[in-house]
């Protein structure tokens, strides 16, 4: 009868262990992919303020204990596109970077080059004073001019929003594949954050 209860004893364990393995598993892979479902909108609704910026300056060094780096990124803002206005100039920090000869990298953290415009979805400042993104993943949308026309254009795939004309106010039934004017999308953004 021992040797009985023993067996029942670890099955009942090894089904215990699947069960939780299973469920751990299953809401990891849930935390994980939330941020790549998250729609242009979903970041949008979610974030404090939302600015056309340009990059100005980068730069990384060690924390206080010399444990970790971090990159400093300073941004001229060139429109406040929703949100109360923000400073003219806002500085992002994101852990890792490189000093010297070494090298700490953060998976999925947003790369920036000077000079580079952007539309960013800032998220509340952190406790050290530092502006945050509302989204790692989906919160930096990238732009660029048009060589021939002038024209910003935003890069970045955007989604949940539906893209309007700015001049005509109807909506445009499927944006090019070069991407989407920044004036034709920040009315959108407006017009869909408005409702």
């Amino acid at each position: 009868m021992i040797l009985n209860d023993r067996k029942i004893t670890y099955a009942i364990s090894i089904v215990s262990m699947i069960f939780l393995g299973t469920f751990f598993v299953n809401c990891s892979k849930s935390y994980a992919t939330r941020e790549l479902q998250e729609t242009t909108f979903d970041v949008a609704k979610r974030s404090e303020n939302i600015v056309v910026a340009k990059c100005m300056s980068s730069e990384s060094k060690w924390n206080e204990e010399g444990s970790l780096i971090y990159t400093y990124l300073t941004f001229k803002v060139q429109d406040n596109v929703e949100g109360e206005g923000t400073e003219e100039d806002l500085t992002l920090r994101f852990l890792g970077g490189r000093v010297g000869d070494t090298v700490q990298t953060v998976p999925d953290m947003p790369q920036f080059s000077e000079e580079e415009e952007v539309l960013l979805f800032l998220g509340p400042k952190n406790k050290s004073g530092y502006h945050t993104l509302s989204s790692i993943e989906n919160g930096v949308l990238r732009i660029r001019t048009d060589s021939e026309s002038g024209e910003k254009i935003i890069i970045t795939p955007t989604t949940g929003i539906q893209i309007y004309n700015t001049g005509t106010d109807k909506p445009i039934p499927s944006p090019r594949s070069s991407g989407v004017s920044l004036e034709d999308f920040t009315y959108s953004l407006k017009r869909a954050i408005d409702k």
